[in-house]
């Protein structure tokens, strides 16, 4: 059971650093809209998930799937929008909207100086995700009382790819599909209503 809250907490962790939202309207991405697919491995658990961009990253979704012994298929996702952000459990039919602090989650198409302090964030270098030239960097994060450690592919502010450890596990997240400037359907922001 514990090891089932540790893989919920770091799957969170992830979900929220691609998900958070700026309470005003800041640019978040170098792109319009965008939808990317992800293959995210937890603990020898495969998750599969998309995320759609419209408005630069004003709005945002997340859903994946996940295969959790003992309960079979979960499907969640974090919606983001007119500054409130939301966590849907698509499987047990819940929705709870949460606060996310903007200073809690760095914008990569803004970094100033305090934000490279405050998540001792530091640009290591330059490699290639799905043929897309990124920007790879180094910072610390913490979510609650977890402290992660962070290794990011950024492209025009999207993490491509991500390497987390935190409490002992690694977490890898890497883009297998993307389409920039997309055709994002409206109704994929839409907030259920069970």
């Amino acid at each position: 059971m514990k090891a089932k809250a540790i893989l919920a907490s770091l799957l969170m962790l992830v979900a929220v650093g691609l998900s958070a939202q700026e309470k005003a309207p800041v640019k978040k991405y170098g792109f319009k809209s965008a939808i990317a697919k992800f293959a995210t491995e937890v603990m020898g658990q495969a998750v599969e998930s998309t995320i759609y961009i419209d408005e630069y990253g004003a709005k945002e979704c997340q859903k994946a799937k996940v295969e959790v012994p003992g309960m079979g298929t979960m499907e969640s996702g974090v919606i983001s929008k007119e500054g409130k952000t939301w966590n849907v459990n698509y499987t047990m039919k819940q929705v709870q909207e949460v606060e996310i602090n903007p200073g809690d989650q760095p914008n990569f198409l803004d970094l100033n100086e305090e934000t490279r302090k405050k998540f001792k964030i530091e640009e290591v270098g330059q490699e290639k995700v799905l043929d897309y030239d990124c920007t790879v960097y180094t910072l610390v994060t913490t979510s609650g009382e977890i402290s992660a450690n962070a290794k990011l592919w950024v492209y025009k502010g999207l993490p491509m790819k991500t390497e987390t450890e935190a409490m002992g596990m690694k977490v890898t997240n890497v883009v297998t599909e993307f389409k920039e400037d997309a055709m994002v359907l409206p109704q994929v922001f839409d907030v259920p209503k069970f």
